[in-house]
């Protein structure tokens, strides 16, 4: 059994972009060179995208277009994307235990049933990764293309509508900046991405261990009162090791959640404005670009209703493993037990029962498919309303 091999297999991906990215979880020593590449990520989306865009902002707040077009394409994807490299940088200490913790899980794992679970679960997350990954450089790379293609025709002449402290529109400063949006716009999805995607590995991994714990609950029966009893320990020890795990997930990146779903609907309702608009604007005359151009927004909306349904589907997928354990432990055959022992599975059931696991946003709600429609819902209003101060 080669653990090394199957961690990279389910997180393989993630770390070679979050090293790329200088945020993959390890130990941060001030004197290491290493702890120090986040800031070349870090400073590049700050400097050249969120802190420019952001004070651009008074010199267009007449105008609506400009202002969905400043908040929907840029900062506030790329601000998310900042809070989120500095979130996780700073949690790297809690992130390198939880890794720890899956090393042990694959190392330890017993059957050949829980083994299976894992490869399902490392498989369904390295799927997850690529394709949010590949979805994501589909847009970053189709409106970089669109940007360039169309920089003749437009009064804005960089990537991103920015305002900057020095004349940007003469050489080198113009190339300068332009490559220095293109890089921090860059930056910004591979975060967004990697970030998302290895807290869904987290939470599915968490998943997959409560299955293993299900099926070592369906098979406790024994002849043997002393090897019922020590089954029963392990279960309850690895119960609480799970509980731990998928909670330390939740107190490291809770508020980072409900920062990024808030976010998602402001970005939503301006993104999804804004291609209704184009759509009504040029209804008599597209052309290639344009019909491009209706496409790329298209397919950022999908990516970005992508990440949001990835949290409520492992957030509820949580919830109902973690509950379920209870109704597995119900349906065992404890009535074949004495007594004295199958009163000992109730500790169990009221534990899964009492506070089942959830994935929240900043404690306010909880992830689920009930919230993603909830989201979908207030957008669309937000949209009406902004669709009428147009009008």
């Amino acid at each position: 059994m080669d653990v090394q091999r199957d961690l990279n297999y389910q997180y393989g991906w993630n770390r070679y972009l979050m090293k790329y990215m200088g945020i993959w979880p390890k130990e941060r020593k001030w004197n290491r060179l290493s702890s120090y590449v986040v800031l070349l990520p870090s400073l590049t989306m700050l400097c050249f995208v969120c802190v420019p865009q952001t004070a651009n902002l008074p010199f267009i707040i007449h105008d609506l277009n400009l202002m969905v077009e400043n908040l929907a394409m840029g900062n506030i994807t790329v601000s998310i994307a900042l809070v989120k490299t500095i979130i996780f940088w700073t949690k790297s200490e809690p992130m390198t235990s939880l890794l720890k913790c899956m090393a042990k899980d694959w190392a330890t794992v017993e059957t050949r049933t829980g083994r299976e679970t894992m490869m399902n679960v490392a498989r369904i997350s390295r799927k997850t990764t690529i394709g949010c990954l590949m979805l994501c450089q589909l847009v970053v790379i189709s409106y970089m293309f669109l940007r360039l293609s169309t920089l003749k025709q437009s009064d804005n002449k960089l990537v991103y509508r920015s305002y900057f402290p020095y004349n940007s529109s003469v050489s080198p400063n113009y190339e300068l900046t332009m490559i220095g949006q293109l890089i921090g716009g860059s930056y910004g999805a591979l975060t967004y991405i990697c970030v998302d995607t290895f807290i869904v590995m987290l939470v599915l991994h968490a998943c997959g261990q409560f299955s293993i714990l299900k099926d070592d609950l369906r098979n406790i029966q024994s002849s043997d009162r002393e090897d019922f009893q020590a089954r029963l320990k392990k279960i309850v020890e690895k119960h609480n090791y799970i509980i731990g795990f998928a909670e330390t997930v939740e107190n490291c990146f809770n508020v980072m959640l409900l920062i990024q779903m808030l976010g998602f609907t402001v970005q939503l309702c301006f993104q999804s404005f804004r291609a209704i608009m184009s759509f009504e604007d040029r209804a008599e005359r597209f052309t290639i670009i344009q019909i491009i151009f209706q496409i790329n927004l298209i397919i950022y909306i999908a990516c970005e209703m992508v990440q949001l349904y990835l949290y409520c589907y492992v957030g509820e997928r949580l919830m109902m493993e973690s509950t379920d354990v209870a109704d597995t432990a119900y349906n065992c055959e404890w009535y074949s037990l004495p007594p004295k022992d199958a009163r000992l599975l109730i500790v169990i059931m009221c534990r899964a029962r009492a506070s089942p696991l959830k994935l929240t946003a900043g404690k306010f709600c909880w992830f689920t498919v009930l919230l993603y429609s909830q989201v979908l819902k207030t957008t669309m209003s937000y949209i009406s309303v902004l669709h009428a101060m147009k009008s």
